[in-house]
């Protein structure tokens, strides 16, 4: 199974992260005889300078011919050199080049950049000047392609303002040849050395604010390119460490190299794939799975957890009003809380006695969620009702995290984040939340949560705790979740998924680590110890379920949670 970062997976489910694709990609593309369609930087300009000898100009070709054949070779020069030596046929060149019918292409060699397609984005950015990108999509005429000088489009793109597949080509694209960014004087005017030297100033800002506000997946792009690492180092600077981390996938056999080139650029992070080809096809598939997976069945609850003795429903007939902390809701609505949802909510608040079974034909018929959730005649006292009853049981969550965290760092481990795991953040203010590109699960963020504390003193430790309000969430393909589609709630559980992590060493990359461990299933939700080989460093692991309804009492949650949690983290 191919272990993703929960850090990355997290910003994949939250459509943070932007594709950034490069020469790789276009590379992996054959025409019907097998040979590739386009080619690399090296190969683009030696075809330049052979045009150069062909066309008398030895002393042209030589130049270009030497300076790749140095050591490092010195692609913008010689970019520089083919373009004088060929003027206006330069241009000429490279649409010949990189623009080929695309009736030549083999369709089964765009399964690549294809995958990038399955990533959950609709804006891809490359530095590509070819039209792969278009040819990969079922409808290659809904691309909308922008342009380094497109300033009005890109401030549309800032703003969340993309609705079809959209590639943003940071050099230019072919079929605008005089405006490609493919010599040093072109790179000086997107990316200067001096603020005022800049002439695309639009898209250095664009590009600078989408480093710092999203995570980039740099795909079949090497970041050899000094000039573009240079504004990766600049927004980290320029935000104190905060911006990324960013991922990069890399042949694992040149993985070393790659971190000793890229040792200075300290938020970038590396998947790693055996070859390219199927492996990395796998991987971005995989990616693109991780960010719409619809989650799976949680495991039983480990021996000893009780089992929820009651679910919520609310009826159509009303009944007296309960007694405790949620008889306010029965006295401001008609429609009353049936006798078995009433013991329900003591035991969840006040521990009372289990209720016992409703009659089976007398008591009020819990009213579906089909019959009050449409479009029209939706009965809002319900609405009203099932509102006081979040608040209630989300403000007693967040009473016992409280203490859960005071305990916690008494034994000097430290809240680093929460997320809600199974959809995105608000939308930003400035955003329109209410179109139906944003779910309106992003608004009930308290539904299923997951927080993370850390420490890394002598003995590193790691706790993640997820809050699941509903183990009956369903995701019906890659839309928004249908409340009407999940399986019935009084079969559904709620319960908290406790992740206990401890290693004598430290400073250990919890976020890799956790990802790894969450794809063994069979192996490691049993409640006990497991020693794990985080990348030649020990570590111990431990996963905990705990009935949420039987925990959400005082007593009973530093007796379920708080106790056995500190007992092992102080181990």
């Amino acid at each position: 199974m191919i272990a993703i970062p929960k850090t990355l997976e997290d910003a994949l489910r939250d459509r943070f992260v932007v594709p950034f694709v490069g020469a790789g990609v276009s590379m992996a593309a054959l025409d019907r005889n097998g040979k590739r369609m386009f080619p690399s930087w090296g190969d683009l300009l030696l075809g330049a300078a052979a045009r150069l000898r062909e066309d008398g100009k030895r002393p042209e070709a030589n130049v270009v011919e030497g300076l790749l054949e140095k050591r490092m070779p010195d692609y913008f020069e010689a970019a520089r050199h083919a373009r004088e030596g060929m003027g206006a046929g330069w241009y000429r060149y490279l649409r010949q080049v990189l623009d080929p019918p695309g009736n030549r292409i083999d369709t089964g060699s765009l399964s690549l950049a294809r995958a990038v397609w399955q990533l959950p984005s609709r804006l891809v950015i490359t530095t590509n000047y070819d039209q792969i990108l278009r040819y990969a999509l079922d409808d290659p005429n809904d691309l909308v392609q922008i342009s380094v000088d497109a300033t009005a489009e890109l401030s549309a793109m800032l703003r969340d303002e993309i609705d079809r597949p959209t590639v943003w080509h940071l050099h230019g694209f072919i079929q605008q040849p005089q405006r490609l960014i493919l010599t040093p004087d072109g790179y000086r005017e997107l990316y200067p050395s001096q603020e005022d030297e800049v002439r695309y100033r639009g898209a250095l800002q664009a590009l600078r604010h989408l480093l710092a506000a999203r995570t980039f997946l740099f795909v079949g792009f090497s970041l050899d390119d000094a000039m573009f690492g240079n504004q990766i180092a600049w927004v980290h600077e320029a935000f104190g460490g905060a911006a990324g981390p960013h991922y990069m996938l890399v042949r694992a056999r040149e993985l070393r190299d790659t971190q000793r080139r890229l040792r200075d650029l300290s938020c970038i992070e590396f998947l790693t794939f055996e070859e390219f080809g199927d492996p990395l096809v796998a991987l971005v598939h995989a990616l693109g799975t991780a960010g719409n997976r619809e989650p799976t069945t949680p495991p039983p609850l480990m021996a000893g957890a009780p089992r929820p003795t009651a679910r919520l429903e609310v009826a159509a007939a009303p009944s007296p009003a309960p007694a405790g902390p949620l008889a306010f809701l029965a006295d401001e609505v008609e429609v009353m809380v049936p006798p078995v949802t009433r013991v329900a909510h003591r035991s969840l608040l006040t521990e009372a006695a289990p209720a016992p079974p409703a009659p089976p034909a007398a008591a009020a018929t819990p009213r579906s969620l089909e019959t009050t959730a449409g479009d029209g005649g939706m009965d809002m006292a319900l609405v009203r009702q099932s509102y006081r009853l979040v608040y209630q049981v989300q403000r007693s969550v967040f009473d016992r995290l409280s203490e859960l965290s005071d305990a916690l760092a008494g034994i000097g481990l430290a809240f680093e984040r929460w997320d809600p795991s199974l959809f995105s953040r608000h939308p930003k203010s400035t955003s329109e939340f209410f179109r139906r590109k944003y779910w309106a699960w992003d608004f009930l963020p308290g539904y299923r949560l997951q927080l993370v504390w850390q420490s890394s003193a002598s003995t590193s430790r790691s706790v993640v705790l997820e809050v699941v309000s509903d183990t009956g969430f369903t995701r019906d393909g890659g839309g928004e979740p249908d409340p009407t589609r999940f399986g019935d709630a009084r079969a559904a559980g709620s319960e908290l998924q406790i992740s206990l992590m401890r290693s004598s060493v430290r400073n250990l990359p919890w976020n890799q680590i956790w990802s790894s461990l969450s794809g063994q299933e069979d192996t490691i939700y049993d409640g006990n110890d497991h020693e794990l080989d985080a990348g030649g460093r020990p570590c111990t692991y431990r996963y905990l379920r705990v009935d949420l309804g039987a925990a959400l009492d005082k007593e009973a949650f530093g007796e379920r949670v708080i106790a056995p949690v500190s007992a092992w983290l102080a181990r």
